[in-house]
């Protein structure tokens, strides 16, 4: 095992924020224990110096230099007995994504690592991946990172270029992550459920209503697409439609100032009452609450350096 020495610049935990949602980066410099609280955010870690445990609901494992965690929203997780650790957390908003439909939908892998709490809310009891990555893995995994870390210190957080490298850093880490898993890899999707998937993301990008029992079946027994379309999701076709039109919506709440009316009309709601009601069901918050907490970028630097506190009572920046 390599030796790890400590370095006199790190005297105390604390954590560098970069960016402003929908994407964020943080990098966590830990001498001592630290926990991270559930969230409702996917999160991925980035282990870039030192060894440590790694304490979740199931049990601890160690942890060293070059693995990456992946956290899915709802689960703590802590750091214990750090040697002088230096972890890069990426944070962003899934519906943020949402555009990139077919890369997301034609790659399970994707979908089994970063997806499959939040963009289906597939109901699985494996909330949290870890694995290793060999050294050229770790070493473009390192030059994503900060190339989007010059994004967001430029405030370049909603351009499109930003999606780009968020999107980069995922295939990337999931080619790592077949090579060295250490846990399920992989998710399949039937073509009866597939079929059902572009159906659906068909009929919102046509701002139409979508009603199952009309849908095209694509040759397949109408059972069958609701079997496999349920195993996948774990939710119904009608259900799942109501969310992605939701996330549709989302998405044009972060990337553009259009009034909720005209977005409302445009991804196919019945009326302005239905979106935000439709909206506030899936986000617990309004459409204008939400474009103010996620799309607008505070005045205040998006660059610090804060101390924290020892122990698990650690606080950082929502």
């Amino acid at each position: 095992m390599a030796m790890f020495f400590k370095k006199s610049s790190i005297t105390d935990n604390r954590i560098e924020n970069s960016g402003r949602w929908p994407v964020r980066l943080t990098n966590f410099y830990l001498i001592d224990e630290y926990e991270f609280p559930a969230t409702n955010f996917p999160e991925i870690f980035f282990v870039q110096e030192g060894t440590f445990l790694h304490e979740t609901d199931v049990g601890t494992q160690a942890v060293r230099e070059g693995a990456v965690v992946v956290v899915n929203p709802g689960h703590r997780h802590t750091v214990k007995q750090p040697e002088e650790v230096v972890l890069t957390r990426l944070r962003f908003l899934p519906e943020w994504l949402t555009q990139e439909y077919q890369l997301i939908a034609n790659s399970p892998n994707l979908l089994t690592l970063f997806f499959d709490q939040s963009w289906f809310r597939y109901p699985r009891e494996d909330n949290l991946h870890v694995f290793t990555t060999k050294n050229e893995g770790a070493s473009r995994v390192r030059s994503e990172l900060e190339y989007l870390r010059g994004l967001l210190k430029e405030k370049r957080q909603l351009e499109p270029v930003a999606r780009i490298s968020v999107l980069k850093l995922m295939t990337l880490l999931t080619d790592e992550h077949l090579r060295f898993w250490r846990g399920v890899s992989e998710i399949e999707i039937l073509p009866e459920a597939k079929h059902a998937l572009d159906e659906i993301e068909s009929t919102i990008l046509r701002a139409a209503p979508f009603d199952p029992a009309k849908m095209p079946r694509g040759g397949f027994e109408k059972k069958a697409i609701e079997d496999a379309f349920e195993d996948l999701t774990g939710m119904s076709m009608n259900d799942y439609s109501h969310r992605r039109r939701v996330f549709h919506a989302a998405c044009r709440l972060l990337s553009t100032g259009d009034e909720p009316r005209r977005i409302s009309k445009e991804v196919g709601f019945a009326s302005t009452s239905e979106f935000s009601r439709e909206f506030e069901a899936v986000f617990d918050i309004t459409p204008q609450v939400y474009r103010e907490k996620f799309s607008l970028v505070a005045g205040e630097d998006a660059r610090k350096e804060t101390p924290v506190g020892k122990g698990s009572d650690n606080k950082e920046e929502a």
